[in-house]
This record gives C-alpha cells, sequence and structure tokens, in this order.
C-alpha cells in the first residue's frame, strides 16, 4: 500500500498550487495552448511579442503564459517544421493555437551520425523518437523510452531489478559469440557499451545480472533518438555499426527568459506475476499422495511472500534553462530512489546535467560543450542466473517447506528446514551487496563557418566510470556459496572505465543550382578506451559466528578482521583499445525528387590481428519522392510517397580487447602457462545487407506509415575455442571461413490521427517486424557446430539445450524429444532420448501498439509490445520445482500433482519444459491532466497518474516470458533459456509537473 511518504510527495506539491490561486494577482496575461494539427502540444514553440521585444517559450504540453504591455496586439508564434502564424490579442488574454505543419516540415534536420540531414533526404532506414512520443511512469534507463516505438528494435529487459540490464537489439542476432547490441552515441560520443560495475561471484551463489551501461543518463534530459537501421545509415560508423546504432541527443537550453521546469512523482511497485508452487494445505494432500507424510510441520507460510514487499519509488527533477540567440543554456538536477519489490534491493540515481552554446564572431564560431556526472547506487540480493538452486534466494523461497515457519518463537531464524536447505529470509539477511558508480560524460564542440556552406567542426568527448563493489556472507548463516564452513566471507572491488573521443569533420551544404543540393562530410576520428580493476575476498572471520550474538560491523569494513591466510587480491587491465577512422558522406539532391547518399568508412582497430588491423566499410543509398512528380502532385490521396532502397557493410567488434593476442597467467608457484593463444589473422566479423522501403501519407498526413524489407548477412563469424594443452587448456578466439549468418525480414508501421475534434482527439499507431534467422555453415553437415544454452541447477549444470548448427536459427532448441509417462509414471523419449532440433527461440514476429487519446484537458496513453512463435526453456520448472522435491521435504509447480509422474522419475533435459514464449504485455498505461498557467508564476501545470508492467498475457509459466530469457554463461551464449530470475514489478506513479 502507498505510505504517508507517497501521500506527502505527491499532495503537497498540488496543495502549493491551489495556494497559488488565492496568493497571485490577475495581470495583462496571455495563456495559451499551442497544438498540431493532431491535437498534441508542441514543445519549444516561440510565443513573441510582434515588432517589440518579449517572448517566451512553451512547456511540455503546448501551454505558455506571457506577460504583455496593455497595447500589444499581437502575437507571432513559430516552431520548427510548422509555419509561423501571428495571433491578434487584442480583446482576449487566452489563446487556442493550431499551427498548421509546413512543406518545410520535410526540410527539418535529423540527426544521422556526424551531421544532419533534411528529412526528405533520408536514403536509409532511419526511426525518429521525440520526446512526446517516448514511454511515460517510471523509467530507469534510456532504452526503456522506446519500447514499443521502433519497428525492428527489439527492447527486452533481462532482470526485474531496478537499473537491471535492457537488452537492445535491431533487426535481429548477427552474431554467434560477439555482441549483438548497437552502437550507443550520446552527444556525438561514442560509448564503451560496458559499465563499471565490478562482479561478485562467490562459489556457488553465481553471478549477479548485469545493470545497464546507460543507467547513468538522466531520461528526463533526452530530447530525441534516432536508430539508424540499414548499413546505408550506419556504415558511417565502420566497424562498430553492424548491430546498428542509437543516437541519442540529450536538451540544450532555448532563447528566451530563464525557465525552471520541475517534475515530481512518487509511488510505489509490487510484483506482476508470480510462480504457482503449492499452498500449505496442497503440500499437505501431496505428502499424503506422495507417502512423506513426515515433512508437515504444522504451520501455514508463504515463503515467496515473505522476501517480497510493497516497495516506495520518488523522483524529483529540476531544470533551469533559457539564454539570449547567442548565448544558451540549461542546467538540471534528478534525484530518484527506487526500492525493489525484494528485500535489500535498491537503486539510488543523482544526475546533475550542464550544457551551454554560443555563438561569436556575427555567429560564425560557435562554441558548444556539456557535462553529465552521475552516481547510481545499487543494493542487490543473492539472485543469479547461473547459481545451483541453493544460491539462489528466489529458488529458496519457491521450495521452502510451506509447513515450516521461516522464524522460531523466539523470533530468531530456522536456518534450514530438515533436508538442510537454507532458509530465504535468514539468507537475505546475512547476505549484503553494495554498489557505487560514479559516471562523467563530457563534450566539447568547436564549429566554424568560413562560408554559409562551409564548415569545420571539432569534438572532444570523455567518459570516465568508477565503480566499487562491497559485499558480505555473514558467518551465522551456514551452507551457502563460500560459506559452507560457517565463518564468513567478504569482498571489496574496484573497476575503472575511461574513454576518449576526438572527432575532426569539414562540412559542405549548399544549393549549387536552383534543382541539385550537395550536403557532403569528411571528416577523421580517434577513440580509445581502457578497462582495468580489482579487488580482495578474504574468508573466516571471528565475529557474527551467530545469529543471537552480532554486532553492527560489516565484514567489509573490517577485511582486516578476516584471516589473512584465506586473502585472495585479484587486479586486471585489459589491453588498451584504439581506433582510428577515415569516413566521408555526400548526399545528393535533385528537384526534392531524387536522393543519393553515399558513404565510406576506413578503419583500423587494436582488437585484430596484426594482418588485419584495417577494412573498409562503403555504403550507397536512393531514394523517389513520387508525390513530387508531375503525374502525382496534385492527386488527392497520398501526401507523401517515397520510394527507399540502399546497400552497404558495417563490420562487429564487440568482444574482448585481447582477443587477438597471447595471454599468459603465472601459478602460485612462478611457471608460466598460456591460457589464451593469439591469433594474428583475427578479423572483424562484417555484415551486408539490402534495405529496400517505401514511406507513406494519406489523407492531409492523418494517416502515415513505412513498410521496409531488409536482408542482412554476417560473414567470417567469430568463436571462441577451447584448445587442449598437456596442463589444462586454453581458448582462441577465431574467424569461421565458408559460414554466415543471415537475417532477413519485413518491417510494417502505420499511424492515424483516427478523431481530430476541438475537444476529442485520438490518434494510434502500431508497427509491427517479421524476421527469420539462420546459420549457414554446410561444413558442418547436420550435427551441431557449437552446443549453447547452458542449464544450471540440480542435475542439471554442465548440460546444454541449445546448439549452433548448419540450416538452423541461432541457438535453435536441440532437445531429446520427451514423449510422456509410461505405466508407472516414468518418462518416456523417442529415438532412445536422442536430441533432436525441435524449436526457435527467436520470435518470428515482434510488435508495438500506442494510442493517445485527449478530451479537453485530459490525456490518456497506452503502449503495448509483443513477441510471437518463439518458445522458452524453462530451467526453473526442470531444476527448483521437480517432483523429486516432494520426499526431500521442498516444495514443487503446483501443476506436477495432477499428473501420473513418479517421485522416481529422473528429471532430464527434454522438450517436457519448452514452453511457448509469445506474449502481449501493456507496459505503460499513463493518465494526464493539464490546469494550464495558475496565478502569476506558475505555469504548465499538470498530474499524472501511470502504471508501467501493468499485465502480460502469455501461456509462460515463469514470472515473466520477456525478462531473464537472454544470457551468456562462462562464455557460452543461451537464447530463451529462463531461470529463477528476479520477477517483473509493476509500479504506481503519481506525478506532478510545472513551470516556474
Amino acid at each position: 500500500m502507498p505510505s504517508k511518504r507517497l501521500l506527502k510527495a505527491t499532495l503537497l506539491p498540488l496543495l502549493t498550487v491551489i495556494y497559488s490561486l488565492n496568493v497571485y494577482a490577475q495581470t495583462r496575461q496571455i495563456t495559451g495552448n499551442i497544438k498540431d494539427s493532431k491535437g498534441a502540444g508542441i514543445i519549444g514553440a516561440s510565443v513573441v511579442i510582434k515588432d517589440a521585444q518579449g517572448g517566451t517559450t512553451t512547456g511540455t504540453d503546448g501551454f505558455f503564459r506571457l506577460t504583455v504591455p496593455d497595447a500589444t496586439k499581437t502575437l507571432t508564434v513559430s516552431a520548427v517544421g510548422f509555419s509561423s502564424q501571428d495571433v491578434d490579442i487584442s480583446s482576449t488574454t487566452t489563446v487556442d493555437i493550431v499551427l498548421v505543419e509546413s512543406q518545410s516540415s520535410l526540410n527539418e534536420v535529423v540527426v544521422v551520425g556526424y551531421g544532419t540531414v533534411r528529412r526528405r533526404d533520408i536514403t536509409g532506414a532511419v526511426s525518429s523518437i521525440t520526446a512526446k512520443d517516448f514511454n511515460r511512469g517510471q523509467i530507469n534507463t534510456p532504452e526503456q523510452l522506446l519500447q514499443g516505438k521502433v519497428p525492428g528494435l527489439q527492447i527486452t529487459n533481462s532482470s526485474g531489478q531496478p537499473g537491471g540490464l535492457t537488452i537492445v537489439k535491431i533487426r535481429g542476432n548477427n552474431s554467434i559469440r560477439t555482441g549483438n547490441t548497437p552502437l550507443y552515441v550520446v552527444d556525438g560520443i561514442p560509448l564503451d557499451g560496458r559499465t563499471a560495475r565490478p562482479e561478485f561471484a562467490p562459489s556457488g551463489l553465481g553471478t549477479t545480472p548485469a545493470s545497464d551501461p546507460l543507467t547513468f543518463i538522466n531520461p528526463n534530459e533526452i530530447s530525441d533518438v534516432q536508430v539508424l537501421k540499414d548499413a546505408s545509415a550506419s556504415a558511417i560508423y565502420g566497424s562498430r555499426g553492424a548491430n546498428g546504432v542509437v543516437l541519442i541527443t540529450t536538451k540544450k537550453g532555448s532563447s528566451g527568459p530563464a525557465r525552471v521546469d520541475v517534475n515530481v512523482s512518487a509511488g510505489f511497485s509490487d510484483v506482476m506475476r508470480r510462480i504457482d508452487v503449492l499452498d500449505a494445505g496442497e503440500y499437505r494432500s501431496a505428502l499424503a499422495k506422495y507417502g512423506a507424510p513426515l515433512s508437515d510441520s504444522g504451520a501455514n507460510v508463504d515463503p515467496f511472500d515473505e522476501i517480497l514487499r510493497s516497495s516506495f519509488t520518488q523522483n524529483y527533477s529540476v531544470a533551469l534553462s533559457g539564454g539570449s540567440e547567442n548565448a544558451r543554456y540549461r542546467a538540471s538536477f534528478f534525484m530518484g530512489d527506487q526500492d525493489g519489490i525484494i528485500l535489500k534491493t535498491n537503486l539510488k540515481k543523482y544526475t546533475g546535467n550542464f550544457n551551454g552554446q554560443y555563438k561569436f564572431l556575427d555567429k560564425r564560431l560557435s562554441i558548444d560543450f556539456g557535462v553529465s556526472a552521475s552516481h547510481v547506487g545499487e543494493s542487490i540480493s543473492p539472485i543469479s542466473q547461473d547459481a545451483g538452486s541453493g544460491g539462489n534466494l528466489i529458488s529458496l523461497a519457491l521450495i521452502w517447506n510451506p509447513t515450516l515457519q521461516l522464524r522460531r518463537s523466539n523470533g530468531l531464524y530456522n536456518q534450514e528446514n530438515p533436508s538442510g536447505q537454507i532458509n530465504p529470509l535468514a539468507f537475505s539477511d546475512a547476505y549484503t551487496d553494495i554498489v557505487d558508480i560514479t559516471t562523467l560524460l563530457g563534450n566539447f564542440n568547436a564549429a566554424y563557418k568560413f562560408t554559409d556552406w562551409l564548415e569545420y567542426r571539432m569534438l572532444y568527448g570523455v567518459n570516465y566510470g568508477r565503480g566499487s563493489r562491497k559485499a558480505e556472507i555473514q558467518g551465522w548463516i551456514k551452507g551457502t556459496g563460500g560459506n559452507a564452513d560457517g565463518k564468513g566471507l567478504a569482498g571489496v572491488f574496484d573497476r575503472y572505465l575511461f574513454s576518449q573521443t576526438l572527432t575532426h569533420t569539414l562540412n559542405f551544404n549548399r544549393d549549387l543550382s536552383d534543382d541539385f543540393s550537395l550536403n557532403a562530410l569528411a571528416g577523421f576520428e580517434y577513440w580509445k578506451t581502457s578497462y582495468y580493476g580489482g579487488g580482495s575476498t578474504v574468508f573466516e572471520f571471528p565475529y557474527n559466528l551467530q545469529q543471537d550474538n552480532r554486532i553492527n560491523i560489516h565484514y567489509y569494513d573490517n577485511m582486516a578482521a578476516g584471516k589473512q591466510g584465506n586473502l585472495n587480491t585479484t587486479s586486471f587491465r585489459d589491453p588498451l583499445v584504439e581506433i582510428q577512422s577515415y569516413f566521408a558522406r555526400a548526399i545528393m539532391s535533385f528537384r526534392d525528387k531524387y536522393a543519393l547518399t553515399a558513404t565510406f568508412r576506413r578503419d583500423g582497430s587494436s582488437k585484430f590481428g596484426s594482418n588485419n588491423k584495417y577494412a573498409n566499410f562503403p555504403s550507397v543509398a536512393a531514394a523517389w519522392t513520387l508525390t513530387n512528380e508531375d503525374f502525382l502532385k496534385n492527386n488527392k490521396l497520398f501526401n507523401l510517397l517515397k520510394l527507399r532502397i540502399g546497400y552497404g557493410s558495417t563490420g562487429n567488434q564487440e568482444f574482448a580487447a585481447d582477443a587477438a593476442l597471447e595471454v599468459y597467467r603465472y601459478t602460485n608457484n612462478a611457471t608460466l602457462s598460456t591460457v589464451h593463444f593469439g591469433n594474428d589473422d583475427l578479423k572483424w566479423e562484417t555484415v551486408k545487407s539490402v534495405n529496400a522501403g517505401v514511406d507513406f501519407q494519406l489523407l492531409n498526413g492523418r494517416i502515415y506509415g513505412s513498410v521496409d524489407y531488409f536482408n542482412k548477412k554476417t560473414t567470417d563469424p567469430i568463436i571462441l575455442l577451447t584448445i587442449a594443452q598437456p596442463s589444462g587448456s586454453a581458448t582462441q578466439y577465431k574467424n569461421v571461413d565458408g559460414a554466415h549468418v543471415k537475417n532477413n525480414g519485413v518491417e510494417l508501421t502505420l499511424g492515424a490521427d483516427i478523431i481530430e475534434g476541438k475537444d476529442f482527439t485520438w490518434s494510434a499507431n502500431g508497427n509491427v517486424t517479421f524476421l527469420k534467422n539462420r546459420f549457414v555453415y554446410p561444413e558442418a553437415g547436420t550435427v551441431p557446430f557449437i552446443l549453447t544454452g547452458a542449464l544450471h541447477g540440480q542435475g542439471t549444470s554442465g548440460a546444454f539445450s541449445e546448439a549452433i548448427a548448419n540450416g538452423q536459427p541461432l541457438n535453435v532448441f536441440y532437445l531429446p524429444v520427451f514423449t510422456g509417462f509410461d505405466k508407472d509414471g516414468i518418462g518416456t523419449y523417442a529415438n532412445n532420448g536422442s536430441p533432436e532440433y525441435v524449436a526457435d527461440p527467436n520470435p518470428k514476429a515482434y510488435m508495438g501498439f500506442n494510442t493517445d487519446i485527449g478530451y479537453k484537458k485530459w490525456n490518456l496513453n497506452l503502449g503495448a509490445h509483443g513477441q510471437f512463435g518463439n518458445k522458452l526453456y524453462n530451467n526453473t520448472a526442470m531444476s527448483v520445482l521437480n517432483i523429486s522435491n516432494i520426499v526431500g521435504g521442498r516444495n514443487i509447480a503446483s501443476g506436477l500433482v495432477s499428473t501420473p509422474e513418479n517421485i522416481a522419475n529422473n528429471i532430464a533435459t527434454s522438450t517436457r519444459f519448452l514452453e511457448k514464449g509469445s506474449y502481449v504485455k501493456l507496459h505503460n498505461a499513463s493518465l494526464r491532466y493539464s490546469f494550464g498557467s495558475v496565478g502569476k508564476y506558475l505555469k504548465n501545470l499538470a498530474v499524472s497518474a501511470s502504471v508501467n508492467n501493468v499485465f502480460v498475457i502469455s501461456k509462460y509459466k515463469g514470472f515473466d516470458p520477456e525478462v531473464n530469457v537472454e544470457k551468456a554463461l562462462n562464455g557460452v551464449p543461451s537464447l530463451g533459456v529462463d531461470y529463477i530470475g528476479y520477477p517483473t514489478q509493476r509500479t504506481y506513479l503519481l506525478g506532478v509537473s510545472f513551470q516556474l
């Protein structure tokens, strides 16, 4: 239930507003609402007094307030992409203005990498999302703003933990073993893609789910995002563009009086969905059925509910912006505090941003700079995707005997049940894991215009991250990972990430004649990054060895108290990664009908072998705007009909920095051994792709959309081999000659402004992507080339469920086919249990749907997404909740009791645990009421209520078919394997926003 803090956080700002109604006197003020033809408020529209000084800009809902002299008769209203409009205010103080999109809206510039291009001249597959279209509610990472919004963009959450990794893929999986994540570029700075969070993985506990590398960015400060999906758009990024590129532009200052924007929200979260296990009554019935009555301890307990909580969330954001035509600034601060729904999990985030844009020398010299500093704190529970079932808090709660109390009558924990299983509540109490990450992102831009059409631009960017982690398991909890002897353990760790970018470009943009224009650039870029860290662990402490005799001193704050003979210290430093690049692009337009784009990039990277340091990445694309032809100019159906086609090549180098190098290890006896073999011939994977598309608008833009066909082929795929040696083994990265990965599919987008009334508006849009994925390697024959899909848990650790195989989808499920139970309740399998290629973990289609309904000052926004045609492997059901638990005093899945399965049945990897992975999730619902301006100083007041992760429709029996289904364990990739992850949380928020 919401707490008193929630009521204070949401009601106090509203009371302040109401009070202001009685305090501020009326003056000669003009208030208004500026919308587009769809009824959406226009952010940042300029409102100025005609032929005089004074003006303002609109806020997030298109509202404005402006004090004017009594004699003022006319305001001039303008916005990018719209025709300017003069408004008569001689006899009114309130105006409602609808700006008409000008033909020049197609002249609106779009960021495409190292520059901008008119929208009409775009020839590639580029999707643009602005702030007014972002997802709403509780948003922790920038990627969540885009979920369900962009065709071809698949966004899933790997964990329900606040700040957990958001997985983003553009048009499928391109690679077997290297990364499939797109390149992120923030205000022109390419990011490293890694996080500075150190790892902590004591024996038996596994590795906690990764955090998102973009968590340090304040989503409130993002103005727009461009997604470059095909090679003709992303080839300008060369060896890092194979998986697509996401360009993030943050908000900047605007000319006009100083303005303060305030946003406050608060709410709570609960679990969206649970896994069904037996309650105490059902458990007793099962004990009687299976002949294990001694496991009935007489209580009625919900162990999973005991580790859950209704968690509190609060967010505060304030921004100051303003300036003149030649000097603009923006400063902002954000504080967020979100408790997880699992005990002792939390995400705290503090960010500060400042940027300025200044013009000198009659506007020929521009100096722009920006700095963003953040501190992210995480509190983490022992929930791992690769732990044994006894080392995961979720599994411990699911299988705890529901008839056994978690606490004794004296308040102390029942540490174990009779079968030796650890008490989940006690484990949570004894385990502490704290992470702090400080990040600094800075950029400095200088540009000089030699003429109106020739400009030199320089960018220097830096990205610094420092992460620290301290963790402990107190000695009084027995039998947990790394603490089997019950004497405790602790660890402290640090990690550092530092990257720098230096870019020089020369830009040419000119109409060479009435018919022909040219937008061209040539540039050089140098990028480098370093990654290093270390830490210490120590075992055996002299205190906190009994739960009823504890002192409040954490082991990690007193490492010297641990037994120094058990002190282990480690450190690492990845080789410096350097990329040197030369690139060029030319965009030619003829009569606004035909556009041609050609790009070229030459990259040199230190990651690759000495024989393949450099490679070239070209692309070419063309577009034809049919509606500018004479035969369609005056048609009454199409406002826009544009054909596009493009081809290009990009590269992928997202793997270890030392992949091409020889790596040695010194052992305790001072001997030298090879742990990784170098490869002088190692080169990047190359993705060659074709894209053909059509963009259209009908009925004065009321209906709009696009259709794209894409075909991508990844050659020279990279794998990691294990090579036997006389003592132990070593690894080596190698390109697979003659093999390739193929992705092809179709993207559809359709939107409509269904109703455009004076008081009522309704718009909707949706997108769907159909995708087919295959690995082709004829030399492999019909046997698996690589086994993947590593499993974990009781009796399954070391087993595999998937494979990379010729003619099959990546990570195809490779399993024995389960055919049922025999008369004795023992499982039977086809072909004597030999594995077969049985199912695809890759979705055949994924979609997004969004609708916006407005009535007067009310607005309702709904966002949904889903995927279809894939299967999931329920590793949790197989290894944690299987039937054999019942005789060991542990709980089981609720559906097992009704099956004929014998408790003596051997649980084996098979198709029995494959489930349909299709789902549709309503990920966001938001209701907003806009008051407009209130009193003399308060402007654009709005209140809102939102829910994230409202519900999911799926036949899958796990927590969520979206989360925890993609991971790599010990370097072995898997897809669609779900194992005791952090459950998804549903978050309810109340918010208030206003301007001063």
